[in-house]
This record gives C-alpha cells, sequence and structure tokens, in this order.
C-alpha cells in the first residue's frame, strides 16, 4: 500500500549533509524537474510563496541556496499537524520500516519523496506560482502523475492529500482510494490534520478493506 500525504509548512530547521536534486529512490526519475524548481524558488520573491514578516525572510534565506543546503529525513523535516498526528518517532521499529516505504509525500520542492528521503528546509506551497515555472501542482502534474499511476497498478495507493496536493496528480484505477475526513461537528482546521496523521498510522498496521471503520474521536474515512 501507498499512502500519499501532504508536506507541512512547519519544518524542522538545520540539518546535516548536501541535498542534490537527484536524492533517494524517487529522485532518480524526478532529478531534472526538480534541480528547475529549485533553481527557480531562489529567484522567486516570498510575495509569491504567500509569507509575509519574518517568514517571507525565512523563505528567501532557505530558498535561495537549495542544492546542496543541509538535510533531514523527511520523517523529522515536516512538523506540522498532520505529522503530529502520525508521530512516527513513536513508531515500533517494524512499523517504521513499513512507513517509510508505505509513506509518500507530494511536495512542491521534490515532487514526491518517501519518510526517509532528505529533505532540505524550503518553502514551495504547490499551489504558488514562480519564476519561469508557472504554478507548481501544473508543473509537476506530468512528471508525478505516472509514477503513482504504474504504483497503483501493483498496489493499493490511498490518497490523503489535500485539495491543492490533489490538483498536483491524476489518479487511475480501481487501486486508487482518494479518501475525505468526515466529522459531524467539526470542518477543516488543526483537528483535521491531527485526524489524517493518525489515520495514516492506523494504515501502516490494517488492511485496505479496513479502512471504512477506522474512526478517531468522531472523524472517519469517506472513500471516494
Amino acid at each position: 500500500m501507498l499512502i500519499l500525504l501532504p508536506p507541512s509548512e512547519g519544518k524542522k530547521p538545520g540539518g546535516r549533509g548536501h541535498w542534490i536534486h537527484d536524492s533517494g529512490p524517487l529522485g532518480r526519475v524526478l532529478a531534472d524537474p526538480r534541480e528547475l524548481v529549485a533553481s527557480s524558488l531562489a529567484r522567486t520573491l516570498p510575495s509569491a510563496l504567500k509569507v509575509r514578516g519574518a517568514t517571507a525572510e525565512h523563505a528567501q534565506i532557505v530558498n535561495a541556496h537549495l542544492l546542496g543546503a543541509p538535510t533531514l529525513p523527511a520523517h523529522e523535516r515536516y512538523t506540522g499537524v498532520v505529522y503530529q498526528g502520525l508521530a512516527s518517532g513513536t513508531l515500533p521499529p517494524d512499523l517504521m520500516e513499513t512507513a517509510k516505504r508505505s509513506i509518500v509525500v507530494l511536495s512542491g520542492l521534490t515532487g514526491l519523496v518517501r519518510l526517509s528521503d532528505p529533505v532540505p528546509d524550503y518553502r514551495a506551497p504547490m499551489d504558488a506560482s514562480i519564476d519561469g515555472i508557472g504554478k507548481l501542482s501544473t508543473y509537476w502534474r506530468p512528471f508525478i502523475s505516472p509514477v503513482l499511476q504504474k504504483a497503483a497498478r501493483n498496489e493499493p495507493v490511498v490518497d490523503l492529500l489535500t485539495q491543492v496536493h490533489r490538483s498536483a496528480v491524476e489518479p487511475a484505477g480501481d487501486n486508487w482510494f482518494t479518501v475525505d475526513l468526515v466529522h459531524a461537528d467539526v470542518t477543516g482546521g488543526h483537528a483535521a490534520k491531527f485526524a489524517k496523521g493518525r489515520l495514516a498510522r492506523w494504515l501502516l498496521e490494517h488492511e485496505i478493506t479496513e479502512l471504512r471503520r477506522w474512526k478517531f474521536e468522531g472523524w472517519s474515512a469517506r472513500v471516494r
């Protein structure tokens, strides 16, 4: 099973080593588009990245030198609410290995990364339009869709993406499951993001046929 997650705006700073655009197993097929995005982000004004103030200043600093920047594994880099719900640091070793194989993150910088792949600190919202490329979701669609469609021919793909990130990929086949989280009293927000992380964690131990019986604090999964 592949579990598709969005990245998080919240990221742990710093890292070690040097990021190269062909890093990670998926980097071999996404190296060229990654390199173009990285170089384009260095020329893109923070206003195009939908940030202001100190966040804009930080975005400009980290985006200026992405190639060769220090990295952290994706499961350490992303610190947002979804990843707090996933709580990968508390997974038993066997489930952590499953998570590294199963969870794939859609990213405006890298296209696709697995949890163990090295990721630099960056700012690249998938709905941003950047210099020389345009809207990132439109740019990435022809590159990442074939990769995920090929995967769906061999194993279930569970789409836990946001609407913005769904616009970057074309689903295909009966093995593709688009999942929305529903609650009788809550719409979206931090609670929904945390529940999404809990669902991703739950899926590491359960079959796709069990998805409709998942429950967490009033949240359930609607499959379409």
